[in-house]
């Protein structure tokens, strides 16, 4: 990555410097040519009008004047041709007179001076010829062509640009030690974080970023730091579901067991306490088979292995029906069960939102004090319906509420079916396209509530 970073800065600069450097010719280029005609343009314009002279005299053709020309305004140093309007060469400050014609600018004759970069053919060698109008009265006459050689003025050129070439070779090298030291300072952070992320990939979750870096590198470490926290909190509550169901596996099996033993020798039991004994067998193992379903739930369910069996059913009368089933249950911690609710469709499964109601309602049940009450409220919002399980239980601090959704975490260490359950129900009603939240005081209660779209047909 170091090695692409300082490549990147090299690629910039050097595209950057050719850029400046093509620029710099062209305009230095520009600059000694315009200056050349801007020569011979003034030279011309020093010199007084020589039709001035031959006031006296009686005009005639251009040739007639070309001596007189050429020797008025002639420049040392350079060739100076009379031209005739349409091109022809009349004469030359050479002394050669050949029967040439020239192509003109049609800029010269709205009174401007035009240059070209010509090649002589005999020679080989690369002139300036600089186009200047001849005036009389205001009208052009002819046209003044001057040649002057461009060694020079290439020599001059070409040492200026070597040495544009020296300093930019001189500012490249500046901008690579300093990519250097730049790249160094961007790849540093990222190998102390790749390592970091190799000791998490080794399991080593309690290593930390300590180190702070800004924008983008800085949220990424603080995710990676986010997620080592958020995985050893899973791994401990994951230990401690793991010794919890082993305790509540065992507990069933004990009595099992237990009562099995006991019944193996029954001539010291009456018949009353043997019936008894294989009720708490059933009951027990009941217990078992339940905590066994629902870990294969929740597996399945984590696994993305479950399968819904949607039909239009009506939910109003799956939210009765559960009350009514854990009526006795609520009795017996004399805790009261308000229902209030409308006409509700869903295309859901049937078993399933079973489970989502008896998990909550037993929630409910449990985590509420005595002669408490619990409020059950099903209505219609926009296209959803939502179901709201109220109780004025224990409640549950805001540390604890973080996580209550969170798969194998128990708000109650002594209790499976909350860490187990409220996972399961999370699934399932996702499943079904809902959400569920949960709200809670501690110590003055809990409300969960379930949002779960309606039958099209039903919405209001």
């Amino acid at each position: 990555m170091k090695r692409k970073v300082i490549l990147y800065f090299m690629i910039i600069i050097l595209l950057t410097l050719s850029l400046v450097m093509t620029v710099f010719g062209f305009a230095l280029t520009n600059y000694y040519y315009q200056g050349i005609a801007g020569t011979f343009r003034s030279h011309v314009e020093a010199i007084n009008p020589i039709w001035e002279k031959g006031n006296d005299l009686n005009y005639g053709s251009l040739e007639d004047y070309s001596d007189l020309i050429i020797k008025s305004y002639q420049y040392h140093s350079a060739e100076l041709q009379l031209l005739s309007n349409d091109g022809e060469l009349i004469q030359s400050s050479s002394g050669f007179y050949e029967d040439k014609t020239y192509s003109i600018d049609p800029d010269v004759f709205t009174y401007e001076t035009v240059y070209k970069k010509e090649v002589i053919k005999q020679t080989g060698e690369k002139v300036i010829a600089v186009y200047i109008p001849l005036m009389l009265d205001g009208q052009v006459v002819g046209v003044l062509r001057y040649i002057s050689s461009l060694a020079n003025v290439h020599d001059v050129i070409q040492n200026l640009v070597k040495y544009g070439i020296l300093i930019c070779a001189g500012v490249a090298i500046v901008v690579f030690l300093i990519s250097l030291r730049l790249a160094d300072s961007i790849v540093r952070p990222f190998k102390k974080i790749i390592q970091h992320t190799r000791e998490l990939s080794k399991g080593r979750f309690e290593k930390r970023l300590n180190e702070i870096y800004p924008h983008e590198l800085g949220e990424m470490a603080n995710t990676l730091n986010y997620m080592a926290d958020e995985i050893v909190k899973m791994d401990r509550l994951k230990t401690d579901f793991i010794s919890s169901i082993s305790h509540e596996l065992r507990t069933p099996l004990t009595g099992i067991k237990g009562w099995v033993e006991t019944i193996e020798s029954p001539e010291d039991l009456t018949e009353q306490e043997v019936k008894f004994g294989l009720r708490m067998i059933h009951t027990e193992s009941e217990r078992l088979m339940k905590l066994v379903e629902d870990l294969l739930d929740f597996s399945r369910y984590e696994s993305n292995r479950i399968t819904l069996n949607q039909v239009e059913l009506n939910f109003d009368e799956l939210v009765y029906e559960v009350t009514l089933q854990l009526q006795r249950k609520a009795k017996d911690k004399n805790v009261s069960i308000d229902l209030e609710s409308v006409s509700v469709r869903l295309m859901a499964d049937g078993d399933k939102m079973r489970q989502v109601m008896l998990n909550l309602l037993d929630n409910a049940i449990k985590f509420s004090k005595k002669n408490g009450e619990i409020q059950i409220n099903l209505y219609k919002r926009n296209h959803f319906a939502v179901l709201e399980i109220s109780d004025n239980g224990i409640g549950m601090k805001p540390e604890e509420l973080s996580h209550i959704m969170d798969s194998f975490y128990k708000v109650d260490s002594k209790s499976i079916g909350a860490g187990l359950g409220l996972a399961i129900t999370r699934n399932i009603v996702t499943k079904h396209g809902g959400k569920i939240e949960v709200l809670s005081q501690y110590g003055k209660g809990t409300t969960v509530v379930v949002q779960l779209p309606l039958v099209m047909n039903s919405v209001e």
